[in-house]
């Protein structure tokens, strides 16, 4: 409801922000039901709620958008919420219309913008992290910490992620030391031979 009423609240009645975040509600179940559904990776629902009531907010500003408010906030009464356009028996679709170009315009943005970053970042096996580490969880492995109470089977893929780190670490300290060793072998001054000692002349010809 706060996401939804956001663009419009400047321009509604309390009742409408009310029917607003009732009507937001509803937005977010259907989001959340379809990412369920379709097995879309949003673990705080971030889809629904942001995207999906900033979306209907938006809409709803050219639907419940009042004379009274319009002209307080923006010294607008010529195109009003759709709704009191009816009210007073137009049919003017010019702010409900503008709105609806709005939210066109941002998806297209989006997905022109971030579209082919993903794509490429999915190209190169970039966009997500290991499956283990999914189990795992990332509060564990990224941050260092577990969120929740973790139960048996995710305690088995913590050692697995425990193990293969540390073995990934066995690995590049060999591999480090090998080459550490080749240089220092490599810069090892090479002794000089020895000078002959002097002859130590007879005393009797000195």
């Amino acid at each position: 409801g706060l996401v939804a009423v956001t663009a419009p609240c400047a321009s509604v009645e309390p009742w409408a922000g009310f029917a607003i975040g009732v009507c937001a509600g509803w937005v977010y179940l259907t989001g959340s039901w379809l990412l369920v559904k379709y097995k879309i990776d949003d673990a705080v629902d971030a889809i629904p709620v942001h995207m999906g009531g900033g979306m209907w907010g938006v809409l709803a500003t050219g639907l419940f958008s009042s004379e009274p408010r319009l002209n307080e906030a923006y010294g607008i009464t010529e195109h009003i919420g759709w709704f009191y356009e009816w009210g007073r028996g137009s049919a003017n679709f010019n702010l409900m219309g503008a709105q609806i170009v709005a939210v066109l315009f941002v998806i297209a943005w989006v997905v022109g913008i971030m579209g082919p970053y993903i794509w490429i970042l999915n190209y190169f096996n970039m966009l997500r992290v290991d499956p283990l580490e999914e189990k795992v969880g990332m509060d564990i492995s990224r941050h260092k910490g577990p969120a929740y109470v973790a139960d048996d089977d995710n305690k088995e893929h913590v050692m697995e992620l425990e193990q293969r780190r540390s073995s990934r670490q066995l690995d590049v300290s060999r591999s480090r030391s090998g080459r550490f060793s080749k240089k220092s072998a490599k810069q090892e001054p090479v002794e000089e031979p020895h000078q002959d000692e002097p002859v130590m002349q007879n005393e009797e010809s000195a």
